[in-house]
């Protein structure tokens, strides 16, 4: 049923198809505000600790962000965690795609992934949040999952 109602709200929120049900009771939808995100994600981290708890995410542009600039890096010290290459491949073959083992083991040393530190930075204002909680109320799927109808607001 959590994997159902996460599915549900995803639907809702994204205007994505899927053949699952959109709308959700109250009871439900008062978790987005509780064990979920405001978008529907689980709020907790994982058992193994590799992602963490989300806790709002980046709600203010980063300190070194410059009006105008593209793209800002909000983690400038970071250093990679480790580094995949097509030598090491194995030890972290079961966490790839098989897209990346592919292009790991296609283009040698001139392919490789450094990893990072997971942050969980996603973030809305809070009028948007208040939108995708009645969307999880009033969203609903058409055709088989080929449209929504009645929803407020997605995000872009």
């Amino acid at each position: 049923m959590r994997n159902r109602f996460i599915a549900a709200i995803a639907v809702a929120v994204m205007g994505a198809s899927s053949p699952l049900l959109a709308k959700v009771t109250q009871a439900e939808a008062a978790r987005l505000n509780n064990e979920l995100t405001p978008v529907g994600a689980e709020r907790a981290g994982n058992a193994a600790g590799t992602i963490p708890a989300w806790d709002g995410g980046l709600a203010t542009p980063p300190a070194n962000w410059r009006e105008g600039s593209v793209e800002t890096n909000p983690f400038p010290g970071d250093d990679a965690l480790y580094v995949v290459t097509g030598d090491n491949l194995d030890l972290y073959r079961d966490k790839l795609s098989d897209g990346h083992i592919r292009m790991l083991e296609q283009y040698g040393p001139a392919f490789f992934m450094p990893v990072y530190e997971t942050r969980r930075t996603a973030a809305f204002p809070e009028h948007v949040y208040e939108k995708f909680r009645q969307n999880a109320l009033t969203a609903e799927l058409l055709d088989n999952g080929n449209g929504v109808r009645d929803t407020i607001m997605t995000s872009p």
